[in-house]
C-alpha cells in the first residue's frame, strides 16, 4: 500500500549536494523503506531538470529503476489527460505545472495525502477532491 508521493523537488534535492534541501531529503528518503508514489511525469521533470548535471541526471535515473526493482517506488502512467485539463484550469493563478497535476490526480485516485515535496508554497493550497489537504513530508 502506497504510503507517500514523491514530487520532483524531492528527488532533485536527493541527487544534488549543492541543493540547499539536500540534507533533509537525503535523511526522510534513507528512513522510508518503501510504499512510495509518483508518476512518470515527475520522473521526466526531475531528469529535465538535473540535466545541467548529467552524473546526478543518471544517478537519479538508475536510483528510480532500483527503486522499482525493490518495490519501494510505483511509477504511474497518466490515465486521464482531461483530468489534468481540468486540475491545470483550476490552479492556473499558481500556475500548477503538468506534473504537479499529475500527483494530485494521482492523489485523489489513491487516497494517498502524504507528499514528499519541498514546494510547500502550491502543495499547500492544493486541495484532493476540493476539501482535503495533502501532509507535507519534507
Amino acid at each position: 500500500m502506497p504510503r507517500a508521493l514523491v514530487d520532483t523537488g524531492a528527488l532533485v534535492a536527493l541527487f544534488n549536494r549543492s541543493d540547499r534541501h539536500h540534507a533533509t531529503a537525503a535523511a526522510w528518503f534513507a528512513s522510508v523503506r518503501g510504499g512510495l508514489l509518483t508518476t512518470e511525469a515527475v520522473i521526466t521533470e526531475t531528469a529535465y531538470v538535473l540535466a545541467a548535471s548529467p552524473a546526478h541526471q543518471r544517478a537519479a535515473l538508475r536510483w528510480v529503476q532500483r527503486a522499482r526493482t525493490a518495490g519501494l517506488l510505483e511509477v504511474m502512467p497518466v490515465a486521464d489527460h482531461a483530468v489534468l485539463a481540468a486540475i491545470l484550469e483550476k490552479y492556473a493563478s499558481l500556475p500548477c505545472d503538468y506534473a504537479d497535476a499529475t500527483l494530485i490526480a494521482l492523489a485523489e485516485k489513491t487516497g494517498v495525502v502524504a507528499i514528499a515535496t519541498i514546494d510547500q508554497r502550491d502543495f499547500s493550497v492544493y486541495r484532493i477532491k476540493g476539501r482535503k489537504r495533502f501532509r507535507i513530508l519534507l
